[in-house]
């Protein structure tokens, strides 16, 4: 059985301005300014495609709600 969750969906897609919210663009382009960077849009699962976003050091690992709050501290675990 295989266990992989993933489909070939592209992790940030072409479109991803047409999935996020109004706010969530909004975040994500001023944290930009910070170093902050996309680094995929979790869609599967989920009612609200959730941005998540790398920090300027490669390693902190933020997303983006629905209203635009950034947590830079998710309770989510990401695959190798």
């Amino acid at each position: 059985m295989d266990n992989e969750k993933r489909t070939m969906m592209p992790p940030v897609p072409d479109d991803y301005e047409n999935l996020l919210s109004p706010l969530q663009l909004m975040a994500l382009r001023n944290i930009a300014h910070f170093g902050w960077k996309l680094r995929f849009v979790r869609r599967e699962g989920v009612d609200i495609p959730v941005p998540v976003v790398n920090g300027a050091d490669g390693k902190a690992i933020g997303v983006i709600d629905e209203d635009g709050n950034l947590d830079p501290d998710p309770d989510i675990q990401l695959r190798e």
